[in-house]
């Protein structure tokens, strides 16, 4: 499902330390090594192949106006997510946790991250999609900024 974010009265949250890039030249070797590493090995509690992108379209991705973020904790990457602006409003995309960081509402960071740079850019709405299966992606809809769009 496609929920747009109201974004009019948010306030910026804390988040945990990220990198942010909108050139893929700027991305550390060893970065790009484990995250092609993390979507090669993972399989979702579904049992279902990832499958949202593959390593070779983060450049073409970040070429076309999109913003790649890693977030860090303990000096380590635990997590990605993108943003493409190229939509009406921003679009917050692809937001995965690595398995051993699961559980420490990292996945709800990731949304509020996004949502600081959107607002920091000028914008008051925003897009997500949220499979009704992903119950974890789903705890952010507490918040009373998402509409359901039919």
């Amino acid at each position: 499902m496609y929920y747009k974010i109201d974004l009019n009265n948010y306030e910026p949250r804390e988040v945990p330390e990220y990198q942010e890039f909108t050139d893929y030249f700027d991305i550390h070797y060893r970065q790009i090594d484990i995250i092609a590493e993390e979507l090669d090995n993972f399989k979702d509690s579904f049992g279902k192949d990832w499958q949202e992108w593959k390593i070779e379209e983060l450049r073409d991705r970040l070429e076309d106006n999109w913003t790649f973020y890693l977030v860090i904790l303990d000096y380590k990457v635990c997590g990605w997510c993108f943003i493409d602006w190229n939509r009406k409003y921003p679009y917050l995309c692809n937001r995965y946790i690595f398995p051993k960081y699961r559980g420490r509402g990292l996945g709800s960071d990731l949304v509020w991250l996004r949502c600081n740079e959107i607002v920091k850019q000028g914008n008051k709405t925003a897009m997500i999609k949220l499979e009704d299966w992903n119950k974890p992606a789903l705890s952010v809809m507490k918040e009373n900024i998402f509409t359901k769009i039919d």
